[in-house]
């Protein structure tokens, strides 16, 4: 399992560069690929771009309510549970994904949609696996507790 303590500093730098550029590499490139909005289907674009608005907000609002204690891997020294952390365990994660979703939907990207099929949500779903092994491991109860009162 990775955590914070097992790597090198080195890694670490990498780890924080490498995985939010896997999140915004497949935005720029929609952004250059030609666009077909809501593939063929334009009255579904409003629509997709709510979600993918609707995602942002979760992945802001997560970002905000972790605060200092934002980080790429596992180390938490805490439970956050303010702020949208109340409802859900992963809004980041869950944030990143409709964000994706959404506007990759709206400009119809076939290539964006799979991407975030094949390596958006699985890496996040992967992330999440994690985060929860290690809390669960240095919190114990009060984690489950937590878990069992919480959406993914």
């Amino acid at each position: 399992m990775f955590s914070q303590q097992s790597l090198t500093p080195n890694q670490k730098f990498l780890l924080n560069l490498l995985i939010p550029s896997l999140y915004l590499l497949p935005l720029v490139i929609v952004f250059f690929l030609p666009k077909n909005f809501g593939f063929g289907n334009e009255n579904l674009v409003p629509f997709s771009l709510a979600i993918g608005m609707s995602g942002l907000a979760v992945w802001i609002a997560g970002i905000l309510s972790l605060g200092k204690a934002l980080q790429v891997l596992p180390g938490a020294n805490s439970i956050v549970v303010k702020g949208v952390y109340r409802f859900i365990r992963h809004p980041i994660y869950l944030g990143i994904v409709f964000t994706h979703f959404g506007l990759f939907f709206a400009c119809g990207s076939t290539f964006g949609i799979i991407y975030t099929l094949l390596l958006i949500i699985p890496l996040n779903v992967a992330r999440a696996q994690l985060e929860e092994k290690a809390l669960l491991s240095k919190f114990g109860k009060n984690y489950r507790i937590y878990h069992s009162s919480t959406w993914f």
